[in-house]
């Protein structure tokens, strides 16, 4: 069977040639011939299978008999091992009041944290749970063990055990936090703790969690990738045969994520919009989870299957984690988070350059001076309030206490702003707007976020108040507003609530605005635990930007990819706090950025956190990449300084292909560029002049006239270093390599510093006395050469549009077609030469050892 009824046949016929990569026609002879790979009713079978009188009754029968529930394989955690005379829950007792003594002792509400916490572990000991929690207090000592980075997220923060134990940094006790969001003793199956670790190092954590648990009892968990209307476009278009060029004009149409209207403003085929309309939400293929991985005290494959990884050393479950928790396995997120490799960085930075100790619980939450940083947006940088939306509010919202970041965090959300929330909370919190309630009865849920549901938790409590919802009915409505396909489930919903409020007298208009609040969250709404992670985080972040300004730079950089900027606009935004940033130098830079003393001699104190500057890494330099940035650094400290480039070139190996791909790829001379090899090389004029030895003792050679001719090129003289240089193109008799003159310091590269350099980059010489061998059928368009090969340059601007008539001798060279900058007096360099439709091109004699 491949479709429910026959009308479906064609979809079913698209998705076949989808899976094989075809179109329809291509695929034709290999489809069935009529729709009949189809569902069919009792009466249908019976009539189909009349001359075997009883077989579809017996079918029946051993179908039923075949059935089991999924309660048969539920599978149980592995066993934990616990001290002599211990036992999981005496151990786990055991471990969350040393915690106590630890992180509650000497603070106002001890007595208060341990009334919870015993309500808490009575709770966790009846549901059979206190497992759980060592396995995931055992994760959390090896992160700390290690020095990896780590804390617990999500509802797990509402838990005073949780925080006992160290698992999360938020004082659920302190907060006044809902321990029934994480774990009420009517809950089916098993908490959900997040740990955020990171994310430079989470693989570690992976890979322990095999070896301690075998590798074949656990595994990650995998997620579902549907259709939505980009790709359903796509794909049912590669089925009815159109071109990828049609394929792609055709998605970037689409700008939003319901069914596509067949008369929208696009011009797609209406058969493309039926197909693609049927297959929204369909299964397309299997990812990995972000973080989910599963363990079992039996091999997981004896529960579901299980697959290779693409990455090396992993195991994929083939559910996602919805039909995991159906089958009870259990499900424990190890997710990895830039900021906290950027914290981690940052710490140990202050550490070593500083002499201080700083760590993510001893920083004062109450600091004016944090809170008055926020106020006037300056946030780049710092986590979750760095987005051009974020920093628009925070002047407005104006946070002065801990609380107001939790709530900083959550506003500028998907739910909350669809839902009408933000700006009567704005208003209300500046005093402009009266606080007012939907309802009596929604006073105490609603009471810290001023009237306005801000969180999860308060739409739980909302639907249980005047909803008449049950604990389970509100968990259903989380797992709802957390669910990819959370709008048919809260439709499924939508009855039970409008009876219930209803009930309470909630009709009409009022029933419709609680319900679309509702309905709003299911598109991403944070819940209240979950903000007060994040919040930590922010503090932590704005805090060291505002003591440590370098060290934070410093870390930022080197966590990089991250956040909403640029390298570039993290180092602008650190000059703009009076951070001195200096450039990479192959003898003073390390793989990754470092901080160096302004002056050593003269250290000055009382610019605490500016008295360091940052010094760049060799890594940050674009086409050297970490691994080689780390071997510059290695041989370095292993064999003393660098004297040149070719003593670079011959220990690290820099010239030719620096990555180790064949010879096609391009020539990689960018390292050291002109505004860099000064300070890398440690004299003005070493990085042109030493490009050609520096190639030579590789074995792969600049063009000899340009390095030679860069020496010569007045007190600047910039080389080789500084031209792109493209790849090698392919000839029977001779490759050439096109290179582009670029920009340095807003000042065209072809002028060589001297006022009377007036014929280009290598002065006057014609092209015979500039070492020039001129092949003319690599030249006119006319000529072929002894392969009977048609002109390079012919071949090359076919594709180029005209652009007018030919420019004067004195125009700027041109970037194979346009916006390129050369010489802008004087005749054409030399090796440029008009090229039919008045493209300039430059030609580069060859380079050797291709």
């Amino acid at each position: 069977m491949h479709y429910a009824i026959p009308q479906q046949r064609r979809l079913a016929s698209a998705l076949a040639a989808v899976r094989a990569r075809r179109s329809l026609d291509e695929m034709d002879g290999w489809l069935p011939a009529g729709a009949t790979a189809h569902l069919r009713s009792g009466a249908e079978m019976a009539a189909l299978f009349a001359r075997y009188p009883g077989a579809v009754r017996r079918a029946a029968e051993y179908g039923k008999a075949c059935a089991f529930d999924l309660s048969l394989v539920e599978p149980q955690l592995p066993p934990r091992k616990v001290p002599d005379g211990h036992t999981e829950v005496t151990w786990l007792r055991e471990l969350t009041y040393q915690g106590v003594r630890r992180r509650f002792a000497g603070r106002p509400h001890y007595r208060q944290a341990k009334e919870k916490i015993e309500y808490e572990l009575g709770v966790i000991e009846g549901l059979n749970f206190p497992g759980y929690f060592l396995i995931v207090k055992e994760i959390v000592d090896f992160c700390a063990k290690e020095g990896i980075l780590c804390q617990g997220r999500g509802s797990a923060a509402n838990s005073a055990v949780c925080y006992a134990l160290g698992i999360t940094a938020v004082d659920a006790v302190a907060h006044n936090l809902l321990f029934e969001r994480f774990l009420a003793p009517e809950r089916d199956g098993y908490p959900d703790i997040d740990l955020d670790i990171q994310s430079d190092r989470r693989e570690e954590v992976i890979q322990h969690v095999y070896r301690k648990y075998g590798r074949q009892c656990a595994a990650q968990v995998a997620n579902v990738i549907t259709y939505r209307p980009k790709n359903a476009v796509r794909d049912m278009a590669k089925a009815l045969g159109y071109s990828q060029g049609q394929q792609d004009a055709w998605s970037k149409q689409i700008d939003h994520w319901g069914p596509l209207p067949a008369d929208g403003d696009h011009d797609i085929p209406a058969q493309v919009i039926d197909l693609a309309n049927q297959v929204l939400q369909y299964p397309r293929h299997l990812g990995i989870h972000s973080g989910g991985m599963v363990l079992c005290d039996r091999p997981v494959a004896q529960v579901c299957p299980v697959e290779w990884a693409t990455k090396k050393d992993r195991t994929v479950v083939q559910w996602d984690k919805e039909d995991c928790a159906d089958a009870k396995l259990v499900k424990f997120d190890l997710l990895g988070l830039g900021m906290l490799t950027a914290l981690s960085d940052v710490m140990r930075l202050i550490k070593e350059h500083h002499g201080q100790t700083v760590t993510l619980d001893s920083l004062d939450e109450k600091d004016p001076w944090v809170y008055d940083m926020l106020c006037s947006a300056d946030a780049v940088g710092v986590f979750q309030v760095e987005s051009r939306a974020q920093l628009a509010t925070l002047p407005r919202l104006r946070p002065r206490t801990f609380y107001d970041l939790v709530v900083e965090v959550a506003l500028i959300r998907p739910g909350p702003i669809q839902g009408g929330s933000v700006h009567p909370y704005l208003r209300r919190r500046s005093g402009k707007e009266k606080v007012e309630y939907p309802h009596e009865k929604l006073k105490e849920a609603l009471k810290r976020t001023l009237g306005v549901p801000l969180f999860q938790e308060q739409l739980m409590q909302m639907a249980i108040t005047i909803g008449n919802f049950t604990g389970a009915d509100a968990d259903k409505l989380r797992r709802a507003m957390g669910s990819k396909r959370s709008a048919e489930k809260m439709a499924q919903l939508r009855g039970k609530l409008y009876n219930g409020m209803a009930g309470n007298g909630i009709t009409g208009t009022a029933a419709d605005d609680i319900y679309r609040k509702l309905e709003a969250f299911s598109h991403f709404g944070f819940p209240e635990s979950h903000a007060f992670s994040f919040a930590k985080l922010v503090y932590a972040s704005a805090w060291f930007k505002l003591y440590f300004p370098a060290a934070f730079c410093a870390s930022l950089l080197n966590a990089q990819p991250m956040g909403f900027y640029s390298p570039q606009s993290l180092i602008a935004d650190a000059r703009r706090h009076g951070v001195t940033i200096r450039g990479v130098d192959v003898n003073a830079s390390l793989a990754k950025a470092k901080l160096e003393p302004v002056d050593p001699q003269r250290p000055d104190p009382s610019r605490m956190g500016t008295d360091q500057a940052v010094r760049l890494g060799i890594g940050s330099v674009r086409t050297v990449g970490d691994e080689l940035a780390k071997k510059i650094e290695e041989e370095r400290i292993e064999h003393g300084p660098y004297a040149d480039m070719p003593d670079v070139a011959r220990r690290v190996g820099l010239a030719g292909c620096q990555t180790g791909g064949g010879p096609r790829h391009r020539w990689r001379l960018r390292l050291f560029r002109p505004d860099q090899t000064r300070s890398a090389l440690g004299r003005r004029r070493g990085g042109p002049g030493a490009a050609g030895p520096a190639a030579r003792h590789r074995g792969r050679r600049p063009p000899a006239d340009a390095a030679r001719n860069g020496r010569r090129g007045g007190r600047d003289g910039a080389g080789v270093g500084d031209w792109h240089v493209g790849r090698q193109l392919s000839h029977p008799v001779r490759p050439v390599v096109f290179g582009f003159p670029r920009r340095h310091s807003g000042r065209p590269t072809g002028h060589c510093g001297r006022q009377n350099q007036g014929a280009g980059r290598w002065g006057s010489h014609p092209p015979a006395a500039a070492g020039h061998r001129r092949r003319d059928h690599l030249h006119q368009p006319g000529r072929r050469d002894r392969h009977g090969q048609r002109g390079l340059l012919a071949r090359l601007v076919e594709a180029l549009p005209p652009s007018g008539p030919r420019q004067s001798g004195t125009a700027r060279t041109r970037k194979l077609g346009k916006g390129g900058r050369g010489r802008q007096r004087g005749s054409h360099p030399v090796g440029a030469f008009a090229a039919p439709g008045g493209y300039h091109l430059t030609q580069f004699p060859l380079m050797g050892g291709w």
